[in-house]
C-alpha cells in the first residue's frame, strides 16, 4: 500500500508540475542566463541517471545474491537428508521428520512474513532448534568412525548458515536516500521539458510526454523492486518445494534397495 501511494505522489508531483511550468514557470535562457539549460538541466539528468542506474544494479545484486542463497540451502537440506541413510532407522526417522517439518515450516511460515516484514518467523527457528537437537544426537554408524556424524553436523551448519543468510536478504532493500535521490531529480527531469518549451508546438509536447512516461517507469521500477522477497523481483519457494520433493525421491530410491 506504502509503495503504491508513492508511486502515485510521484506522478501527480510530475504531471502537475508540468502543467505548472507549461502555464505559469517557463523557462527563459535570455532571462535566467542559460544557466537552467546550460548548467541545472545536465546537472540534475545526471542525478537522475546515477541514482537510478545504482538503485537498479543494487537490487539486482539481491536478487542474484538470495537467489544462489535459496539454492544452497535447499541444497544443504537435501544432502543432510540422504546422509541419513547411513544411521539406524530410528535417528535416522527423527532427523528426517523434524527436517521434513523445518522445510515446510520454512515455506509456510517463513516465506510470507519474509515478503510482509521482511523478517523469518519464530517457527522457523524453532524447527530448526529440534532439528538441529536430533542431529546432535546421531551415534557412530554402523560402517563408520564418526565421519556420517560429522558429515550430518556440517551439512547442518551449511543449513543454518544459508538460514541466515536468507534473513540478512530479507531485510535487504535499496537505500531509502539513494531512492529519495532518484524520485527528487526524476521530477526535475520530466518536468524540465515542459518548463523549456517556447512555441507550444505539437511535437514539442509529445516528446516532453515521452519522456516523462519514460521516467516515472523507471521510478516505478526502483520502488517496486523491495527485498528479493516481495518486489517485482520477489523469489517465491519454488526451490524448498524442490527440496521437499526431493525427499521423497531419496525414500523412493532407499526402499528399491
Amino acid at each position: 500500500m506504502m509503495t503504491l501511494f508513492l508511486v502515485l505522489a510521484v506522478l501527480t508531483a510530475m504531471v502537475v508540475g508540468a502543467v505548472l511550468a507549461v502555464r505559469r514557470f517557463g523557462v527563459d535562457d535570455e532571462t535566467s542566463g542559460g544557466a537552467v539549460s546550460v548548467v541545472v538541466a545536465p546537472c540534475v539528468l545526471a542525478l537522475y541517471l546515477a541514482s537510478a542506474a545504482m538503485g537498479v544494479v543494487i537490487g539486482w545484486e539481491q536478487f542474484t545474491g538470495a537467489e544462489d542463497g535459496v539454492t544452497d540451502e535447499a541444497g544443504a537440506a537435501e544432502s543432510l537428508y540422504w546422509s541419513t541413510t547411513a544411521f539406524p532407522d530410528e535417528e535416522a526417522e527423527a532427523v528426517r521428520e523434524r527436517l521434513r517439518a523445518y522445510m515446510t515450516t520454512v515455506i509456510e511460515e517463513d516465506w510470507p512474513r519474509m515478503a510482509d516484514s521482511g523478517e523469518l518467523s519464530p517457527e522457523g527457528e524453532e524447527a530448526l532448534a529440534d532439528l538441529a537437537a536430533s542431529v546432535r544426537t546421531l551415534s557412530v554408524s554402523d560402517t563408520g568412525d564418526g565421519l556420517d556424524r560429522l558429515t550430518a553436523r556440517q551439512e547442518l551448519a551449511e543449513l543454518s548458515d544459508a538460514r541466515i543468510e536468507r534473513a540478512n536478504a530479507a531485510g535487504d532493500g535499496i537505500p531509502p536516500v539513494l531512492n529519495a535521490i532518484a524520485v527528487l531529480s526524476a521530477i526535475a527531469v520530466a518536468v524540465l521539458p515542459f518548463a523549456m518549451i517556447r512555441r507550444g508546438s505539437a511535437v514539442a509536447y509529445f516528446w516532453a510526454s515521452a519522456n516523462l512516461v519514460f521516467v516515472f517507469a523507471t521510478i516505478v521500477l526502483l520502488l517496486t523492486l523491495g527485498n528479493p522477497y516481495n518486489g517485482a523481483l520477489a523469489h517465491d519457494a519454488g526451490g524448498m518445494q524442490e527440496a521437499l520433493a526431493g525427499f521423497d525421491r531419496t525414500d523412493m530410491a532407499v526402499d528399491a534397495r
